[in-house]
């Protein structure tokens, strides 16, 4: 990346593109009048200084969408203006040592000849359309740009939520089989991910569902279809996620009552056990005190029949807890 805050630009002609690398270039080409000029995409690091005083004081986007197009902490939204249209995404958070459900932001401004996109962290989305233009094989047309975000981020969404669906697989199947720790650990990170995917998934759905109705003169019925078949692909990921979330709190619930299960079964085995020998003790107790009168005391037997009067009495209240079904 420049340090003058461009990560990578290009202006886009029918059959080539030029790559642009400072503003002074972005100046001097920004009134495209060349017919074969397609248009110019600046992808820009929005925690630069340079970005933000080229987008406050030389873009021309009004004050209000760059306010927007700097915010870190924004929501999917779409703004339609006579200058042109402000669209905010999420995309998962696929950089190295980071959490994907941590999504990160990507912004875009999108007039009669430029797409300007900002972003903090980087977006993988938008390298894929990076590396398709210095191929060759990059969007020619702003509407083809806008899809090849679209659904570069959503499938990307949607192969990270198929993942987690096959997690949940798993832990149903494990939730008898393993330790109660280490399900329970899984569980609380499965429904913390659905939790942070789900705040941004739900209004980028309605971003997708309000693009497809907006009046946009450079989009047509085929760009209008296929986003909308986006905005209902996105729907589908919300209401698995639901799912997720759903059968997660029911292993949970299965777990919490596999483990209360084992409790109360240890517990009724103390209670069985604890009952058998309380006559036990009474009578080893009421024996085994030393004064005089205690019967046996002078006979060599006495020990042997106190024994088996013991097995005795164990084996007559085995069979008492047995025929009452107690054990």
């Amino acid at each position: 990346m420049s340090n003058n805050g461009i990560v990578f630009g290009y202006h886009i002609y029918t059959d080539n593109y030029k790559k642009i690398n400072d503003f002074k270039d972005v100046n001097t080409i920004n009134n495209m009048s060349n017919k074969d000029s397609k248009y110019l995409w600046l992808h820009l690091d929005g925690g630069t200084l340079k970005s933000k005083e080229w987008l406050i004081k030389e873009s021309g986007i009004p004050k209000v969408v760059c306010n927007s197009l700097l915010s870190e902490d924004s929501r999917p939204r779409v703004l339609s203006l006579k200058e042109g249209i402000l669209i905010n995404l999420r995309g998962l958070n696929l950089n190295p040592n980071s959490d994907a459900e941590d999504m990160v932001f990507l912004h875009m401004w999108i007039d009669s000849n430029r797409i300007i996109t900002i972003r903090r962290e980087k977006v993988l989305a938008i390298d894929e359309i990076n590396n398709a233009i210095t191929q060759g094989q990059g969007p020619n047309a702003k509407d083809s740009f806008l899809r090849n975000v679209l659904e570069n981020l959503t499938m990307r969404i949607n192969d990270y939520i198929s993942e987690m669906e096959d997690e949940v697989d798993d832990l149903e199947d494990q939730v008898i089989a393993k330790g109660s720790k280490e399900i329970r650990k899984h569980l609380s990170e499965m429904r913390r991910k659905t939790i942070l995917i789900r705040r941004y998934i739900v209004p980028q759905r309605d971003v997708l569902s309000k693009l497809h109705i907006e009046n946009i003169n450079w989009m047509d019925e085929l760009d209008r279809l296929y986003i909308r078949e986006l905005a209902e692909k996105t729907t589908r990921l919300v209401e698995e996620l639901d799912t997720i979330r759903d059968r997660a709190a029911i292993i949970q619930e299965e777990l919490n009552n596999k483990v209360t299960e084992e409790m109360n079964r240890t517990m009724y085995i103390l209670s069985i056990v604890g009952s058998i020998f309380l006559p036990l003790s009474f009578l080893t107790g009421l024996f085994g005190i030393n004064i005089g009168g205690m019967p046996g005391t002078d006979s060599p037997n006495a020990f042997l029949f106190f024994t088996v009067s013991m097995v005795f009495i164990a084996f007559i209240e085995y069979l008492i807890f047995k025929r009452n079904d107690w054990i």
